[in-house]
Protein backbone atom coordinates (compact mmCIF):
# COMPACT_ATOMS: atom_id res chain seq x y z
CA UNK A 1 0.00 0.00 0.00
CA UNK A 2 0.77 2.94 -0.84
CA UNK A 3 1.60 6.22 1.88
CA UNK A 4 -1.06 8.85 1.98
CA UNK A 5 0.30 12.21 0.28
CA UNK A 6 -1.50 15.26 2.12
CA UNK A 7 -2.64 17.68 -0.85
CA UNK A 8 -1.00 21.21 0.32
CA UNK A 9 -3.57 23.76 -0.81
CA UNK A 10 -2.47 26.98 -2.25
CA UNK A 11 -2.84 29.81 0.30
CA UNK A 12 -3.70 33.17 -1.55
CA UNK A 13 -0.72 35.57 -0.92
CA UNK A 14 -1.26 39.18 1.24
CA UNK A 15 -3.95 40.54 2.38
CA UNK A 16 -7.49 39.64 2.15
CA UNK A 17 -9.49 42.37 0.27
CA UNK A 18 -11.51 44.80 2.10
CA UNK A 19 -14.87 44.66 2.12
CA UNK A 20 -17.13 48.15 2.59
CA UNK A 21 -19.17 47.74 5.82
CA UNK A 22 -22.92 48.01 5.43
CA UNK A 23 -23.76 51.79 5.42
CA UNK A 24 -20.75 52.62 3.19
CA UNK A 25 -23.60 53.94 0.36
CA UNK A 26 -25.17 56.10 2.81
CA UNK A 27 -21.35 57.29 4.53
CA UNK A 28 -20.36 57.81 0.73
CA UNK A 29 -23.58 59.63 -0.09
CA UNK A 30 -23.56 61.89 2.63
CA UNK A 31 -19.94 62.80 2.69
CA UNK A 32 -19.88 63.50 -1.26
CA UNK A 33 -23.14 65.66 -0.04
CA UNK A 34 -20.97 67.76 2.27
CA UNK A 35 -18.23 68.25 -0.47
CA UNK A 36 -16.05 65.50 0.22
CA UNK A 37 -13.97 64.49 -2.45
CA UNK A 38 -12.68 60.74 -2.89
CA UNK A 39 -9.54 60.60 -0.22
CA UNK A 40 -12.17 62.82 2.28
CA UNK A 41 -15.08 59.94 1.36
CA UNK A 42 -12.63 57.40 2.05
CA UNK A 43 -11.63 58.55 5.24
CA UNK A 44 -14.99 58.57 6.26
CA UNK A 45 -15.62 54.95 5.29
CA UNK A 46 -11.94 54.32 7.23
CA UNK A 47 -10.45 53.13 3.87
CA UNK A 48 -7.76 54.18 1.64
CA UNK A 49 -8.31 55.79 -1.74
CA UNK A 50 -7.56 53.07 -3.30
CA UNK A 51 -9.38 50.73 -1.62
CA UNK A 52 -12.53 53.42 -2.43
CA UNK A 53 -11.86 53.21 -6.30
CA UNK A 54 -11.75 49.27 -6.13
CA UNK A 55 -15.04 49.71 -4.16
CA UNK A 56 -16.78 52.17 -6.47
CA UNK A 57 -15.35 50.33 -9.50
CA UNK A 58 -16.81 46.90 -8.25
CA UNK A 59 -19.92 48.15 -6.94
CA UNK A 60 -22.96 49.56 -8.84
CA UNK A 61 -24.46 50.86 -5.91
CA UNK A 62 -21.75 53.00 -4.32
CA UNK A 63 -21.43 54.55 -7.62
CA UNK A 64 -24.95 55.93 -7.69
CA UNK A 65 -24.45 57.03 -3.92
CA UNK A 66 -21.43 59.24 -5.07
CA UNK A 67 -23.72 60.26 -7.87
CA UNK A 68 -26.40 61.57 -5.57
CA UNK A 69 -24.23 62.88 -2.74
CA UNK A 70 -22.65 65.22 -5.57
CA UNK A 71 -26.09 65.57 -6.98
CA UNK A 72 -27.53 67.48 -3.69
CA UNK A 73 -24.24 69.11 -3.07
CA UNK A 74 -24.93 70.90 -6.56
CA UNK A 75 -28.38 71.69 -5.97
CA UNK A 76 -27.75 73.29 -2.61
CA UNK A 77 -25.47 75.50 -3.87
CA UNK A 78 -26.88 76.17 -6.60
CA UNK A 79 -30.22 77.36 -4.83
CA UNK A 80 -27.88 79.20 -2.14
CA UNK A 81 -26.37 81.07 -5.42
CA UNK A 82 -29.77 81.89 -7.21
CA UNK A 83 -31.29 82.90 -3.51
CA UNK A 84 -28.47 85.49 -3.32
CA UNK A 85 -28.96 86.58 -7.09
CA UNK A 86 -32.81 86.78 -6.68
CA UNK A 87 -33.13 88.09 -3.04
CA UNK A 88 -29.52 89.92 -1.66
CA UNK A 89 -28.57 93.15 -2.00
CA UNK A 90 -25.78 94.91 -3.51
CA UNK A 91 -22.76 93.73 -4.98
CA UNK A 92 -23.32 89.82 -4.06
CA UNK A 93 -26.68 89.19 -5.25
CA UNK A 94 -25.33 90.95 -8.89
CA UNK A 95 -21.96 88.60 -8.95
CA UNK A 96 -24.25 85.90 -8.34
CA UNK A 97 -26.85 86.83 -11.16
CA UNK A 98 -23.99 87.44 -13.45
CA UNK A 99 -22.54 83.70 -12.34
CA UNK A 100 -25.92 82.16 -13.02
CA UNK A 101 -26.45 83.74 -16.51
CA UNK A 102 -22.99 82.80 -18.04
CA UNK A 103 -22.87 79.01 -16.45
CA UNK A 104 -26.27 78.56 -17.09
CA UNK A 105 -27.65 80.32 -20.04
CA UNK A 106 -24.27 80.90 -21.92
CA UNK A 107 -24.53 84.54 -21.62
CA UNK A 108 -21.29 86.72 -22.70
CA UNK A 109 -20.60 90.17 -21.75
CA UNK A 110 -19.17 92.82 -24.40
CA UNK A 111 -19.32 92.62 -28.16
CA UNK A 112 -17.82 89.39 -29.28
CA UNK A 113 -15.55 89.37 -32.44
CA UNK A 114 -16.86 88.02 -35.52
CA UNK A 115 -16.24 84.67 -37.15
CA UNK A 116 -14.84 86.46 -39.84
CA UNK A 117 -12.01 88.52 -38.34
CA UNK A 118 -9.61 85.74 -37.46
CA UNK A 119 -5.85 85.19 -38.87
CA UNK A 120 -5.26 82.24 -41.23
CA UNK A 121 -2.15 80.84 -41.95
CA UNK A 122 -1.71 78.22 -45.09
CA UNK A 123 1.53 76.53 -44.84
CA UNK A 124 2.22 75.08 -48.75
CA UNK A 125 4.61 72.63 -49.05
CA UNK A 126 6.87 72.19 -52.64
CA UNK A 127 5.98 68.41 -54.33
CA UNK A 128 8.82 65.98 -54.36
CA UNK A 129 11.57 66.54 -57.08
CA UNK A 130 12.96 63.97 -59.49
CA UNK A 131 16.33 62.23 -58.48
CA UNK A 132 19.12 63.72 -59.77
CA UNK A 133 22.13 61.48 -59.66
CA UNK A 134 24.29 64.17 -60.74
CA UNK A 135 23.82 66.27 -57.08
CA UNK A 136 25.73 65.48 -54.07
CA UNK A 137 25.03 67.09 -50.64
CA UNK A 138 28.36 67.57 -48.72
CA UNK A 139 28.11 69.45 -45.57
CA UNK A 140 24.83 70.51 -45.53
CA UNK A 141 25.27 72.13 -49.24
CA UNK A 142 24.74 71.21 -52.81
CA UNK A 143 27.36 70.49 -55.34
CA UNK A 144 27.14 69.01 -59.02
CA UNK A 145 29.71 66.82 -59.78
CA UNK A 146 31.97 67.58 -62.56
CA UNK A 147 31.74 63.90 -63.92
CA UNK A 148 28.48 62.38 -65.00
CA UNK A 149 27.42 59.75 -62.80
CA UNK A 150 25.34 56.20 -64.16
CA UNK A 151 21.47 57.18 -64.14
CA UNK A 152 19.83 54.02 -63.15
CA UNK A 153 16.42 55.56 -64.58
CA UNK A 154 18.05 54.92 -67.82
CA UNK A 155 20.66 52.03 -67.78
CA UNK A 156 23.15 53.75 -69.34
CA UNK A 157 26.10 55.27 -68.49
Amino acid sequence: MRPLVHMQVKKPIGRRPKHPPKDAADVIRKAAADGANRVGIGMALGCSYKVLQRWLDEREDLRDALEEGRESERKTLHNRVYEMAVNGEGRDSLLAAFFLLKARHGYVEGEQPQQGNRVTVNFQLPGARPFNPELVIENGTADARTERLPNPAIGRT
